[in-house]
């Protein structure tokens, strides 16, 4: 399980990397904090997908806000990246 876990995690993170852009990976500063936080989150964004939709919209509400966060997150590490 740990394994498929690293995978995910790793998977999650390569996936961040390339919706941020080829460029920035390569001249990217390690942002430790905010690269965890971004994994948590797209851990997050799966469980709340693959979960049972029955929940009175409060499912699809934490769905939103997670998504949201994820956004919030990468422009975070962008402007960090730029400036």
């Amino acid at each position: 399980m740990l394994n498929t876990r690293r995978n995910r995690y790793a998977l999650a993170f390569l996936s961040a990397m390339l919706l941020m852009g080829c460029s920035s990976v390569t001249t990217a500063e390690y942002q430790p904090a905010m690269e965890k936080a971004l994994e948590a989150l797209l851990v997050a964004e799966r469980a709340l997908e693959n979960a049972s939709r029955d929940k009175g919209g409060h499912r699809a509400e934490a769905l939103r806000h997670v998504r949201a966060a994820i956004r919030e997150t990468r422009k975070g590490i962008r402007y960090d990246n730029r400036h």
